[in-house]
């Protein structure tokens, strides 16, 4: 009951039969549409392709090449391929994942259609890519589109916690980092939970010190350290906030 309780909150911040590989927390495969187009796993090949162009482009600083030659090809793509699909559409980086946006697609009484990650990956980097161009509403924008798709990714609930973080909107930044940390926990890959679970524990630490409720900033550095003893950030702001309560 109290994990069916985090899902429903984990949804409500974002606004076909799958092949998968067997074993605990292992990356879903692509889902082929039915009806929609052929050749799907070709065509998300070419996707792969121009995403990680995309993420070498944004890397070296060129992030509206990125965005226009890259990432709105691919969003546009999807747009068009499932713009007037019936079902609920999402995203999956793991069989959890999966098989919770399965569940709550029946729990709506719709039925789900889970591929792989690469729409809402788009969206994200595109969210990144502005927000690094400071273009803080569009890439809010594309940041929930991602989320739509994928609203247990912890990854890019931490990205719109950061965002929130640079619009000073504490709370909300807090709410985020949280639902990120959850999802991180029950639903990101095993490669990358230790990495995306630190990110939401920190970003809740600075909401908390930015709100001054000072016990609970420590706290959840603590929880950082338990994790990762040398964790930088960490014990820097566990030193600040020891000189914020003298």
């Amino acid at each position: 009951m109290k994990n069916m309780l985090i899902f429903s909150t984990i949804l409500l911040i974002s606004g076909c039969t799958p092949i998968v590989k067997k074993g605990s927390n292992q990356t879903i495969q692509v889902v082929q549409p039915n009806n929609t187009i052929d050749n799907y796993q070709i065509v998300d090949k070419r996707h792969n392709r121009l995403l990680t162009i995309a993420k070498e482009l944004i890397e070296k600083g060129d992030r509206k090449e990125a965005i226009v030659k890259y990432l709105n090809p691919v969003i546009v793509d999807y747009e068009k391929i499932y713009a007037n699909s019936s079902k609920r559409i999402y995203n999956a980086r793991t069989k959890e994942e999966y098989d919770f946006y399965s569940m709550s697609a029946t729990n709506e009484g719709k039925e789900s259609h889970i591929l792989s990650d690469n729409w809402s990956k788009a969206y994200y980097m595109k969210g990144y890519a502005l927000l690094e161009l400071k273009e803080f509403n569009l890439a809010e924008k594309s940041l929930r589109k991602a989320l739509y798709l994928s609203p247990s990714n912890s990854k890019y609930l931490s990205e719109l916690g950061h965002l929130q973080h640079i619009k000073k909107e504490w709370r909300e930044s807090l709410k985020s980092y949280g639902l990120a940390e959850k999802s991180a926990s029950l639903f990101s890959p095993k490669s990358l939970k230790k990495e995306e679970l630190l990110r939401a524990k920190r970003g809740m630490g600075f909401a908390y010190t930015e709100l001054r409720e000072f016990n609970k900033s420590e706290a959840k550095y603590r929880e950082v350290l338990n994790i990762d003893s040398r964790d930088k950030i960490a014990l820097r702001e566990l030193k600040y906030i020891q000189g914020l309560k003298r």
